[in-house]
């Protein structure tokens, strides 16, 4: 044992954690002391000799207490400080721990300046020597009306709400082979008070001088104001029709100008006739006004923070997929000059869910082929469906129906075969379209063409939608999408199903598959809220190729067919929409070959509890 003392162990230095702590401690014990100093103080003596003492204590308390509680929140706010500055592990912690919480956060994206003006006030034109309010709308050319000349013409309507609109035109808008654009059709069918103009010289042109010329003597023969064709209005200032011009185009050069909005009123100003004096004329109505700024971009409208921005120009090709979900502000401003909501949300109420039934139509043959009879089964044993009701004027027959007829969840539903208003009856593809919508309407649930494969159980939260269905993979002209019903999900009396029901009735002669895809899609184009286009609920498979629509560059001509990227029928899809008839799926083949079509078949069989040997 040495007789030296020893020196005490190296203490560790406290890290600022455990040093908050006692610090935050002795402040708190300290902070009692002060209270029960304050409670025990009593008066000794008579009541007027001690009232002056009483009250003094009582405030010296209060304000000692109320000085110990800033102090303690002071201090805990520099000790969180120092933990986040000094502790880095602190915040490694926090990120292992909740890594996906962080994630999240980081991922989420600024959000927008989605200050949009309000629509217009038309008790503020009530005023004396005004501009008329009437919108001049020039077309020049033989080429397509599209979505966004439709948004133009719309939002100008919107924003200004005029008395009259003329459609001053060369040649009315032509419509292509494919019969996509039919925006300048609903153009005349919204605007009730939209006049028809035909330009009976030579002076239409789409860009230049000449195109100004022919603007100016517009306003000068009738007042009004000009709207650019590419171009949606975000607001307009009453004040624009109080002076006798005013224009926000730009002339650079003799042949080079910048679109914007033109107003003036009739007879008001010298009426321009040469190039040189249309400068004159344009730069006199920037003068007057202090200067109104030619259309921005896209790019600078999403920019703008001042609103200060009267008109946005698109020089793409816009469609309304386009519009439905981006978070920018020109979408924002897209979506309330068409749709009416800065979002669009599909409808969704899970308190009257779509019904837990599956349908399918049989026609003109009443035998059930085993394809059919695998995707009865997926029905009840893999998307989790309580019953199959199988529709048509004949009742099921064959040795597949046999199997199945056995069971209570699978039942046969008369249905007589459907005919035209003239009495005539459908042609068969015209009658399983008609059908089918007809069906969903009555009674909702989910219809399957017999070649649907089910892979997956169908989510509870899909049930929620007023309708869902999936997008197709062929293209057709400029049609930008369209729908897939060989899986239809739809709630009864849904809005979708209504909008699909005076579609066929209008476009009756119409080729069926035509209308079921495009124009069904139109519908959706117009009415996005009615139903939920969920790539996921199927994958559509013609010889042997098949085409996952989640996937980038999905889509392909119907001849061509190139194959789809791989994917996981376990995992990615809840369907699997088969169509290939060479060789047509039998029981053999799901015995002794392989591939995707036979995978999906085994796996409804075990899920059915059916040896596949024994089929």
């Amino acid at each position: 044992m040495s007789l030296f003392p020893q020196p005490l162990p190296p203490q560790l230095p406290l890290e600022p954690p455990t040093i908050a702590r006692r610090i935050l401690r002795g402040a708190a014990t300290t902070k009692m002391k002060f209270m029960k100093f304050c409670v025990r103080i009593r008066p000794r003596s008579r009541k007027t000799k001690r009232a002056a003492f009483w009250v003094t204590t009582v405030l010296l308390c209060i304000l000692v207490m109320a000085f110990n509680d800033a102090t303690l929140q002071m201090m805990q706010a520099r000790v969180n400080r120092g933990n986040i500055v000094d502790n880095e592990y602190i915040v490694d912690t926090v990120n292992n721990r909740f890594p996906k919480a962080v994630q999240k956060v980081e991922e989420e994206p600024e959000a927008t300046d989605l200050d949009i003006p309000p629509e217009y006030d038309p008790s503020n034109d009530l005023l004396p020597d005004l501009a008329p309010s009437t919108l001049h709308y020039v077309w020049c050319g033989s080429r397509h009306f599209e979505f966004k000349h439709y948004l133009a013409l719309k939002s100008a309507v919107r924003v200004i709400k005029p008395d009259k609109v003329y459609f001053h035109y060369e040649e009315l808008p032509t419509t292509d082979s494919e019969e996509y654009y039919r925006w300048f059709n609903q153009s005349i069918a919204e605007i009730g008070h939209l006049l028809l103009h035909k330009i009976n010289d030579t002076s239409c042109h789409r860009k230049g001088a000449g195109r100004f010329l022919l603007i100016m003597n517009l306003l000068h023969k009738y007042g009004g104001i000009y709207t650019p064709e590419e171009a949606i209005l975000v607001d307009f200032p009453v004040h624009l029709r109080s002076l006798p011009l005013v224009t926000g185009a730009y002339a650079r050069t003799h042949s080079d100008f910048l679109e914007g909005l033109m107003v003036g009123k009739r007879l008001s100003f010298n009426k321009p006739k040469t190039p040189e004096e249309l400068q004159v004329v344009m730069a006199k109505g920037r003068e007057q006004h202090g200067g109104l700024k030619p259309c921005a971009s896209e790019m600078k409208y999403n920019r703008d923070k001042k609103g200060e921005i009267i008109c946005v120009t698109v020089s793409r090709e816009l469609f309304p997929k386009d519009i439905w979900k981006s978070r920018n502000k020109f979408s924002t401003l897209s979506r309330v000059v068409m749709y009416g909501s800065r979002q669009i949300e599909p409808n969704y109420d899970l308190k009257s869910p779509i019904p837990r039934i599956a349908h399918y139509i049989c026609l003109e043959d009443p035998f059930i082929k085993f394809t059919g009879y695998l995707s009865m089964l997926s029905s009840i044993y893999v998307a989790g469906f309580q019953k199959v009701f199988i529709h048509g004027p004949l009742p099921p027959q064959g040795a597949w129906w046999r199997r199945l007829s056995s069971d209570h969840r699978f039942v046969y539903v008369y249905r007589e075969f459907p005919e035209t208003e003239s009495g005539e009856q459908m042609s068969v593809s015209m009658a399983i379209i008609t059908m089918r919508v007809d069906i969903l309407l009555k009674y909702g649930g989910v219809y399957n063409d017999h070649n649907v494969l089910w892979t997956q159980q169908v989510p509870h939260e899909l049930f929620g939608y007023s309708a869902v269905a999936s997008p197709d993979w062929h293209m057709h002209g400029r049609w930008p999408e369209s729908v897939n019903h060989g899986t239809l999900m739809a709630k009864r009396n849904s809005g979708y199903l209504k909008s699909l029901r005076r579609v066929f009735q209008k476009f009756y002669g119409k080729d069926s598959w035509f209308l079921d895809h495009y124009l069904s899609y139109h519908e959706l184009e117009l009415n996005p809220e009615q139903m939920l286009l969920n790539p996921h609920l199927q994958v559509k498979c013609l010889n042997h190729n098949c085409h996952p629509t989640w996937q980038g560059d999905y889509r392909s001509r119907m001849i061509q067919n190139k194959p789809g990227r791989q994917f996981s029928w376990q995992n990615d899809t809840m369907s699997l929409h088969w169509v290939d008839n060479f060789p047509e799926l039998d029981a053999d083949m799901v015995k002794y070959t392989s591939g995707i079509v036979v995978d999906v078949a085994r796996a409804i069989l075990k899920n059915a509890g059916i040896n596949v040997m024994s089929v």
